[in-house]
């Protein structure tokens, strides 16, 4: 569970750390609302890890008519998420917990996990939201996940060591603490990665995002 510290600076860490941050929550609605699936006015909309609200934000300001539900296991992230939609906070439905536990089979147009599967062990937790998401999605609906990514770029030893370098030095000029100690995280490889959406249910991913080690991609369903 996230603490009120790492609550209140979990937006501007992230921007400091992501290049592109800022604009993903922007970029990930946008690619639901293109989808056929999400065409239909009060369309439902599922966005996991939901955090402090940037996606919801978004997706109140592009798609006001969507019916959203919020899905995090942290109080405190739910808590801020609501505080920055203030009043559109009564539109969404919140759910405190793992969106494994959600009912219902393919009730929803589309979903958004940002930040979201790094943060779970190889050990079948992957799998199992991405199981669950499936099911939980109609055919042919769309996901957006990003995440920092388990493989640099497979250019030689000397380049990947200079990649590795270059992430610290982007952080540190962005003030933040290279050094300081980072959430727990697990990075999978794309072929791995490729391999749990199969399993799950979803096609093979487009590549939508790329900064530093972080991949953002798209998915969709398997009908």
């Amino acid at each position: 569970m996230a603490d009120p510290i790492s609550v209140a600076g979990y937006d501007d860490r992230a921007q400091r750390q992501i290049p592109g941050y800022a604009s993903l929550a922007r970029l990930a609605v946008a690619l639901l609302a293109s989808s056929p699936t999400a065409a239909s006015p009060g369309a439902e909309l599922l966005v996991v890890g939901c955090g402090t609200g940037a996606e919801l934000s978004e997706a109140r300001a592009q798609r006001a008519d969507w019916r959203l539900w919020a899905v995090d296991t942290s109080t405190a992230m739910i808590s801020a998420a609501r505080q920055r939609l203030g009043a559109d906070a009564e539109a969404v439905q919140w759910w405190e917990g793992p969106a494994e536990e959600l009912e219902g089979e393919a009730r929803f147009a589309g979903a958004i996990a940002v930040l979201v599967l790094q943060e779970l062990p190889d050990d079948g937790s992957k799998l199992r939201l991405l199981t669950a998401l499936a099911r939980l999605l109609a055919p042919g609906a769309p996901l957006v996940l990003v995440d920092l990514m388990g493989n640099a770029p497979s250019v030689g030893s000397s380049l990947e060591h200079q990649f590795q370098a270059a992430q610290a030095q982007f952080q540190r000029a962005s003030g933040l603490d290279a050094d300081a100690p980072q959430a727990l995280v697990y990075p999978i490889g794309e072929a791995r990665r490729s391999a749990l959406l199969e399993a799950a249910g979803f096609s093979d991913p487009v590549r939508i995002f790329q900064a530093l080690g972080y991949e953002g991609v798209l998915v969709q369903r398997r009908n």
